[in-house]
């Protein structure tokens, strides 16, 4: 019986820097990988994918590589010239018959940390943040911009490194967001 047990669990995965519950078996990271593809709502590429799943602590990241080295190579996933991940009809197939196997917690936490992270990588393509070393520290100055134009440059001074590099990944998350709080405040 306990033979039995142990060959049905399939724990075939590097389970180094996951979380519990995370998963250990290259199967559930190959599908997790089609799930979060073909499931989110936004554009994704191979590098949101791998970070999702180390982030999350969903999955190995060698695990997830050499997962993406298959399902690229047997063309379930494809990428389009900008790098995008496109699910193919063996992709959303495999999915129907097996996204339940998957436990909802997995399938949603991939899915949010993989819309924050490819938001993040947008944002940081469209708005720029420089940090440069001032008399009293650190300036970090933030450019929201809209068609290659600046319509708000804020600029903040911090004393450290560390505190300039901390609000440009925060700035960087969601600079609409910091954009839109900043003109409520002026205008309430």
């Amino acid at each position: 019986m306990d033979e039995k047990l142990n060959r049905n669990l399939n724990f075939d995965a590097y389970t180094y820097g996951i979380e519990p519950g995370g998963l250990r078996s290259k199967s559930d990271i190959n599908t997790i990988i089609c799930y979060t593809v073909t499931k989110s709502k936004v554009r994704l590429t191979a590098k949101n994918i791998c970070d999702t799943m180390v982030e999350g602590g969903i999955a190995n990241y060698f695990e997830v590589m050499d997962a993406f080295s298959r399902i690229l190579k047997n063309k379930i996933i494809t990428e389009d010239e900008n790098g995008y991940l496109i699910p193919s009809v063996q992709c959303e197939q495999l999915l129907e018959m097996v996204e339940m196997d998957l436990p909802l917690s997995i399938r949603e936490k991939s899915i949010n940390i993989a819309t924050r992270l490819a938001a993040k990588e947008i944002y940081s393509k469209e708005n720029k943040v420089e940090i440069e070393k001032s008399e009293n520290g650190f300036n970090v100055i933030m450019h929201v911009t809209d068609k290659n134009q600046d319509f708000m440059v804020l600029k903040l001074n911090v004393p450290t490194k560390e505190q300039a590099e901390v609000i440009k990944d925060k700035f960087l998350d969601d600079p609409v967001k910091v954009y839109d709080n900043l003109i409520n405040s002026l205008f309430s």
